[in-house]
């Protein structure tokens, strides 16, 4: 009997080791923000945080210091209660998770401090660079990889900096300043992210930025916005600041920018609207770029830009045609800095797929892997989804369910179980998050198609087992890139 009690306690003290690191992860996965982690905590994932799949771990000092310091004191408290050793892992188990979250609070408190201090020494160094010229990018979705071909059409004619892969907060480009800004570079393009009012406004405050982009505005993060309309507020806080040019560069198609275009001509900025849908002048816009003959390929994307009295042809090697928005607003920016329309055009050709963004890769048995685990949203979704009619073969789907969409959350993953359905053959689900909305949505579209919800292990086993030469897989959301990594490893 004392063995059989050995043996559990030793189970479960492995079972307490592995958990520190998944919790630990999990953290990190949140940004070590309570907001986002109350907001986990109420999907069903969250709901089931003491049956925690192991999440892998992310080594970094913090985190290792975050793991040292909650195996310490879970030691520290098992040494201390005076229970059975069975009964004293059954409470360590339990507590393991709020333990956590105190070590974070208490650790965020001097990193705060931290914090502020190397962000006033980055203005400081931002300062002594006067005629550093600076371009701000947000918006719900879009801001990667839009920052990405900005900065490579730019760097055909500038020493170009940017913020790097998606740091895209204060102390983030607080540390691209120090580490990287140099006296040769001539622009500084700058990713803002947000999670509520008054973040970018601080990040405004510290760059200066002469140029604004807002690439779209939907339901994402909306259980940290509260609303649309707070989300709007808190991205407009980008074009409410500039300086210098004060040139507003908005997506004419988003119904909810159409609405800032009107804010931004108030506030006397000068609007620059990009369009693929809106075939006259706005009203609120000085200058117009209007995307025609759109298409997409195997080979890239191509349509013909028009602005004002000029029109050039567009070529890309990247994939799914929501992309064209994304090329466009860099062509506008490059325009902004003094680059010609030919010379932009001619700079969009040299774009390439940002990593875990709509990135083919060679999957196995002669299939074709899609990878586009960077994140997930609805429209970002369905565009993703619609690539996959270019292919004759049979088409998977593997999607992490989306987070922080709030009240349309429901809605917005049967929408995208809908088209989902339309388009492919099987759906895979990474987590049980508004299963039954996203199926509601495919039994809308096909009512004997179904959706599995597999672990990863078993959604890359299966996918070995049933994909055939000529077959299309697309990952999508962070989970996903799980079971991309254990069929491509």
């Amino acid at each position: 009997m004392k063995d059989v009690v050995s043996i559990i306690g030793v189970i479960w003290g492995m079972r307490i080791i592995v958990n520190v690191l998944s919790y630990v992860q999990l953290w990190w996965i949140k940004e070590y923000r309570f907001d986002r982690m109350f907001v986990h905590l109420k999907t069903d994932q969250g709901k089931h945080i003491y049956i925690l799949p192991f999440r892998g771990f992310r080594i970094s000092p913090k985190t290792i210091g975050l793991v040292v310091l909650s195996y310490i004191f879970l030691a520290g408290v098992y040494l201390l209660l005076p229970f059975h050793p069975l009964i004293r892992l059954v409470i360590l188990d339990i507590v393991t998770f709020p333990v956590t979250a105190v070590l974070i609070f208490l650790v965020s408190i001097p990193q705060r401090l931290y914090h502020r201090i190397i962000i006033g020494v980055a203005i400081k160094k931002l300062r002594a660079h006067p005629n550093l010229l600076v371009i701000g990018i947000t918006g719900s979705y879009g801001k990667t990889s839009t920052k990405e071909y900005v900065v490579t059409i730019l760097s055909q004619k500038f020493q170009v900096l940017k913020t790097e892969a998606s740091k895209n907060s204060a102390i983030g480009i607080a540390e691209v300043v120090l580490s990287k800004l140099c006296p040769d570079h001539e622009i500084f393009v700058v990713e803002m992210g947000a999670y509520k009012k008054g973040e970018i406004a601080q990040m405004v405050r510290m760059t200066r930025p002469q140029i604004g982009i807002i690439t779209a505005i939907n339901e994402q993060h909306q259980d940290l916005f509260g609303s649309i309309v707070s989300t709007m507020h808190a991205k407009y806080e980008l074009i409410e600041g500039l300086t210098g040019k004060k040139i507003a560069i908005l997506n004419a198609d988003n119904m909810y920018i159409k609405e800032m275009m009107r804010w931004a001509q108030n506030d006397k900025k000068t609007v620059w609207a990009y369009t693929r849908e809106q075939k006259d002048q706005d009203p609120y816009a000085a200058n117009m770029f209007q995307i025609f003959q759109q298409s997409q390929s195997a080979s890239g994307i191509a349509f013909h830009l028009y602005s004002g009295d000029k029109k050039v042809e567009v070529k890309a090697s990247i994939f799914g045609i929501h992309q064209v928005q994304n090329v466009t607003a860099a062509i506008a920016a490059a325009t902004a800095c003094g680059m010609t329309l030919e010379d932009a055009a001619a700079g969009a050709s040299l774009v390439a797929p940002v990593d875990r963004m709509m990135k083919p890769i060679n999957g196995i048995n002669g299939s074709t892997f899609i990878d586009d685990t960077f994140n997930n949203n609805p429209e970002g979704a369905i565009a993703a989804i619609d690539y996959l009619r270019l292919s004759k073969g049979k088409k998977i789907l593997v999607f992490q369910p989306m987070i922080e969409l709030g009240e349309y959350a429901k809605s917005a993953h049967e929408r995208v179980g809908e088209h989902a359905a339309r388009v492919c053959e099987e759906i895979i689900l990474t987590n049980k998050n508004y299963f039954e909305d996203f199926e509601r949505g495919v039994r809308k579209a096909s009512e004997g198609k179904h959706t599995k919800t597999l672990q990863a292990v078993d959604a890359a086993s299966h996918i070995r087992k049933t994909i055939e030469s000529g077959d299309i897989v697309l990952f999508k959301g962070k989970e996903a890139a799980r079971v991309l990594t254990l069929l491509t490893r």
